[in-house]
């Protein structure tokens, strides 16, 4: 019976070192990163909960992602309520390449550009389509059997809307919480600048996240 405890754990822990946070950019949501990247098939639900000066209201999203190798490719689907408004639709999309890392290494460096957009409201009966591009590079610590992965990722983000474009720098971090056979927990917050042409009066805000991941691999051949 102990033997076959520890080819349990054994075929298990795989599992658990690729278990990620699906993620792409979504109204209202923060933009997540895995840095160290995986292979397999990966779902994710989140619910996003941006402040007033994001647009207040809650979001929610399901989020499939896909990696091989380096590459981990994401496509997200949700809404985003925001106060005082009805549900608006969004779509997003992303592509995570990891640099190095991973794996048994206990750091893992990432990049990773997406594209999201949303009927985001102008006023009671109006709604200008938002584009979000966000570029940026992730950092975060793998410590090889610790179900915990902190992760930080810096970024540029370039909004257009309305007929006005603009960048910010935001910042995103947060941390999975990966459980046996590739179920597990996350949480995140984003931070930064609101782009300036398209809201001048409320400089800075805070998204913050969470949600519950699922990663099954996919026999290579």
């Amino acid at each position: 019976m102990r033997r076959v405890g520890r080819v349990m754990i054994a075929a298990a822990l795989p599992l658990v070192a690729g278990a990620t946070a699906a993620r792409a950019q979504l109204a209202g949501i923060p933009v997540y990163f895995n840095p160290s990247g995986g292979t397999g098939v990966g779902v994710a639900a989140n619910l996003g909960f941006p402040d007033k000066n994001s647009g207040g209201g809650t979001a929610y999203g399901v989020a499939g992602s896909i990696g091989a190798g380096p590459v981990t490719l994401t496509g997200t689907v949700g809404a985003w309520s925001p106060k005082s408004f009805s549900a608006q639709t969004s779509l997003g999309a992303d592509l995570a390449y990891k640099v190095f890392g991973g794996g048994l290494l206990p750091l893992a460096v990432g990049v990773q550009a997406g594209i999201g957009q949303v009927k985001a409201p102008v006023s009671d009966s109006t709604t200008a389509t938002r584009t979000t591009i966000p570029v940026g590079v992730g950092i975060s610590l793998d410590v090889p059997l610790f179900p915990l992965k902190p992760w930080i990722a810096p970024r540029v983000e370039f909004v257009s809307g309305g007929g006005v474009t603009a960048s910010s720098f935001r910042v995103s971090a947060g941390v999975n919480f990966n459980l046996l056979l590739g179920l597990g927990v996350h949480a995140a917050v984003d931070w930064g600048k609101v782009p300036s042409k398209l809201n001048p009066a409320t400089p800075n805000s805070l998204i913050w996240g969470v949600g519950a991941h699922f990663n099954f691999h996919v026999p290579m051949t």
